[in-house]
């Protein structure tokens, strides 16, 4: 199964939200950082792991001609814990996104076919960097926003895009993270779209997710990974759609 997150604008924490969703997440799982703007795992969550893997680097091998499956496995970092759950690091600058950008159709290509379920981490979309064959690839495209104004006027205008590139595959829906004054009822009512679920605001189950800081004694425990495995569950016993 692959599951795309991204923003329709502003910043709510796609990247939180995906490393939730991996650390609560019932099967083996593959979190890729995808962003074209560049990855943010390493210098925050992964902070003090080997900085020589990820997406940039298994671009290059990509462009070399060698087998997909094979060189991403060698790019992965494994996370402390089951073995199951394992993280693709971003892209290290921006600058590396033109390289990638041929690759986007292979890259959603292997995510589709392999082993396990992959989340990825898209960023902001819209632009014209925007990987659209993943978001076409993905068996669901859940797109982050608080319950704010502010963050669900920028999600609108993008919602039929994602839609019209996503063909005969289910629309795409929302995931609300963090506080704001309308619902998830309000919500899916005024975009006309389902809402799949909502992230409460955990700061400090969330300093440990962007930045490092912090404990992870208490991770599992947390209201935020307590919502993201009911929401991975809900999602793992979706069949995706053919």
């Amino acid at each position: 199964m692959l599951i795309v997150l991204c923003s329709g604008g502003h910043s709510p924490g796609v990247t939180t939200a995906g490393l939730a969703l991996t650390l609560a997440w019932p099967r083996t799982v593959l979190f890729a950082e995808c962003d074209p703007a560049g990855g943010s795992v390493l210098s925050g969550f992964l902070v003090g792991q080997l900085q020589d893997r990820g997406l940039g680097e298994w671009a290059v091998q990509l462009r070399r001609g060698a087998d997909a499956t094979a060189t991403l496995a060698e790019q992965v970092l494994q996370l402390n814990g089951p073995d199951s759950r394992r993280i693709l690091p971003g892209l290290a600058s921006p600058s590396q996104v033109s390289a990638v950008q041929p690759l986007w159709r292979d890259i959603a290509e292997t995510f589709a076919t392999m082993s396990g379920d992959v989340i990825v981490d898209l960023g902001r979309i819209g632009g014209a960097e925007t990987p659209v064959p993943l978001l076409a690839a993905a068996d669901h495209v859940l797109v982050v926003a608080r319950p704010t104004l502010r963050d669900l006027s920028a999600l609108a205008p993008r919602l039929a895009t994602i839609t019209a590139a996503r063909g005969h595959r289910p629309s795409p829906r929302v995931l609300l993270t963090g506080d704001g004054p309308y619902g998830r009822r309000e919500v899916a009512k005024t975009l006309d779209i389902d809402v799949v679920g909502h992230l409460p605001r955990d700061p400090k189950a969330a300093a440990v997710l962007t930045h490092g800081t912090g404990s992870e004694r208490h991770l599992s425990r947390s209201l935020l990974l307590r919502a993201a495995r009911s929401l991975g569950t809900k999602l793992g016993e979706q069949v995706p759609a053919s």
